[in-house]
């Protein structure tokens, strides 16, 4: 697909640097002094969902966002188009480096720079930070971190600018496509450290609520579809109003922290815990049976309860109440298995605490119920 001017075609090395751009995965625009487009990467045509045989190269950049505007992407009625349009043209003209939020139809949101280039044209990136598991105030409380890769986007724009200029020799052109390459693993590591941060509890470190949701959903329908077993633990910190009341909130917090490290400690790398709110915590222990289950629930109770957590001068006593529901066939969710480990936790507090209470009302040897 050719998106360099046919007046100035590149050798084999800026060949190959175009080639290099089309790999990235965010989209990246070169604008000529006169905002006129010089050259596109394939994500820009994937991102905007333009068509694979439109040639942008020569258009002016109010031409290109006038067809994108056409197909339906902007999230602006018909009505303002106009004056949105001359919003972002405004954005890109005024010459300093410009950084922000666009919102696209469909619910998908774009992070936008502008950096001017010194012969006057402009480099545009747009990178798709669109996430279906976080909702909208959680993508903008992030915005700053995606703003930590611009230095990634400055050497991005700068190869670009090397795919225009026939003074460029062969050995600038490969270091500086491995630098393109080193910063991308970069950013890459940078997405990584955002999903985890959206998928974890700030506080403790385990999966947050709507983390450990999706993925037990996930094991719910795996076990359901291979017969093997699933077990929840539902944990609850016993008087835990007493410790914050006792020690303040970093005394409560701290006991947060310690029981996670506690529950970790005492299951195995496959098993889920989770935070599900407050002192209240959820443990999924994949193929494993309801008596195993049961003995692990036994032991976790017996190590919180014999573990003080050493604080300023004194220590933190703590207990836990549990409440243990094994999948049954007929569960289609996680909420269903959960809602009976929450019932059988409810009846172990309301039995006077620190105990381990099954979701059915069987005397077992060895668990209390």
């Amino acid at each position: 697909m050719q998106r360099f001017p046919v007046t100035e075609p590149p050798d084999a090395v800026l060949g190959a640097l175009g080639k290099a751009l089309d790999l990235v995965d965010f989209a990246i625009i070169l604008l000529d002094p006169n905002s006129r487009v010089r050259f596109v990467n394939n994500r820009v045509y994937e991102l905007f969902m333009l068509p694979a045989d439109l040639i942008v190269s020569g258009w002016d950049f109010r031409t290109l966002l006038e067809h994108v505007a056409a197909a339906g992407w902007y999230e602006a009625a018909e009505s303002d188009l106009p004056a949105y349009l001359n919003q972002r043209i405004a954005s890109v003209s005024c010459g300093f480096t410009q950084s922000g939020i666009i919102e696209l139809t469909r619910g998908r949101t774009l992070a936008f720079r502008c950096q001017p280039c010194p012969d006057g044209g402009r480099i545009l990136t747009y990178t798709d930070i669109s996430r279906s598991d976080l909702d909208a105030e959680m993508l903008r409380s992030h915005a700053d971190m995606r703003f930590n890769i611009e230095t990634m986007e400055s050497q991005a724009a700068h190869l670009a600018a090397l795919a225009e200029s026939a003074e460029d020799n062969a050995q600038r052109a490969e270091a500086a496509k491995l630098l393109l390459q080193s910063e991308i693993a970069e950013r890459r590591q940078l997405e990584v450290e955002l999903r985890r941060m959206a998928t974890t509890d700030g506080l403790t470190g385990a999966m947050n609520r709507s983390e450990f949701m999706a993925v037990g959903q996930r094991e719910t329908e795996l076990a359901r579809r291979s017969g093997r077993d699933l077990v929840v633990l539902m944990l609850d910190v016993d008087h835990f109003k007493a410790i914050n009341d006792r020690y303040g909130h970093a005394g409560g917090d701290l006991a947060l922290q310690h029981l996670v490290t506690l529950l970790h400690a005492g299951i195995r790398n496959v098993d889920m815990v989770g935070r599900l709110g407050g002192e209240e915590f959820a443990i999924a222990l994949p193929a494993t049976a309801r008596w195993p289950a049961e003995r692990v629930a036994e032991r976790l109770l017996t190590t919180v309860a014999r573990t003080n957590i050493p604080f300023g001068d004194s220590h933190i006593a703590m207990t836990v109440s549990i409440g243990l529901a094994a999948q049954r066939s007929s569960d289609l969710s996680i909420e269903q298995i959960i809602a009976r480990a929450d019932s059988a936790l409810y009846r172990a507090k309301n039995g006077g605490r620190n105990r381990v209470v099954v979701d059915e009302l069987l005397a077992v040897p060895g668990v209390r119920t």
